[in-house]
Formats: C-alpha cells, sequence, structure tokens
C-alpha cells in the first residue's frame, strides 16, 4: 500500500486508467483474433474484419491504451497475411517453373605453378634485458 498522500493519489489514478483502458485493449485483441481468423478460413469478410480490427487498433493508440508501434506491427502482419491469402486465392494453379539445368562451366585456364616460396631470414638473437637487482 501507498505512503504517502501522493503516492496515494497515484496508486488511485493507475486503478481508474486501468479499469478504463482495460475493456478498450480486450476489444483490440478480440478484433485482432477475428480478423486472424477469418484470412485462416479464407473468409469472404476477411478484408472488413482486417479494416474493422485497424481501425479499433487506431482507437486505441490515439488513446495511448496500446503503442503506436505496437498498433502498426499488428496492422502490418495482419495486412501481410491478407495479401498472402489473397495471392494464394487468386492463383492456385500457377505451374512451377522448371528448372534450369546447369551450364557446363566454360574450359578454365590451367593455374600457374605455385612459385617457391623464399626461405626465411635468420633472425638475430634477442637482446638480454637489464633486470632489477633483488635486495
Amino acid at each position: 500500500m501507498a505512503h504517502s498522500k501522493s503516492a496515494l493519489k497515484r496508486w488511485r489514478q493507475n486503478e481508474a486508467h486501468r479499469a478504463r483502458n482495460r475493456p478498450v485493449r480486450s476489444a483490440a485483441r478480440t478484433a485482432v483474433k477475428k480478423a486472424h481468423t477469418a484470412i485462416a478460413a479464407g473468409d469472404t469478410e476477411a478484408e472488413a474484419a482486417v479494416r474493422e480490427a485497424a481501425s479499433i487498433l487506431d482507437r486505441a493508440s490515439k488513446g495511448n491504451v496500446v503503442h503506436k508501434n505496437a498498433v502498426a506491427r499488428h496492422k502490418s502482419r495482419m495486412m501481410r497475411q491478407l495479401n498472402r491469402a489473397d495471392a494464394a486465392a487468386e492463383a492456385p494453379a500457377a505451374p512451377k517453373r522448371a528448372r534450369k539445368t546447369a551450364a557446363p562451366k566454360a574450359a578454365t585456364k590451367p593455374k600457374a605453378a605455385a612459385k617457391p616460396k623464399t626461405a626465411a631470414k635468420a633472425k638475430a638473437p634477442a637482446k638480454a634485458r637489464a633486470t632489477k637487482a633483488k635486495s
């Protein structure tokens, strides 16, 4: 429980906001689920369901119930799913393209013989380091 007057007031405000936002968030979730279900079933009303869900999501974003980036993400995924379903419904019998057979590679030049590596030069021995005398 809150310990100060301002924290108590903030708690009351949060409860009021939560009660006000809950049905909006619930309606948005329900609309998105209906849209996804309609798209998956191939329903003719899928486009209308997506449009309705997008409208509800926009209203939720306008009231700061759901973050605008989350709304954009949900709408984008719904539209992409709808467009893929429409594309699949329009061209179901499109023949697959035959794979091209690999053409024989053109004759390449023979590689030149590897050059012999030069012998590594002998290194001079390292100089002795001066060390501190232990006392």
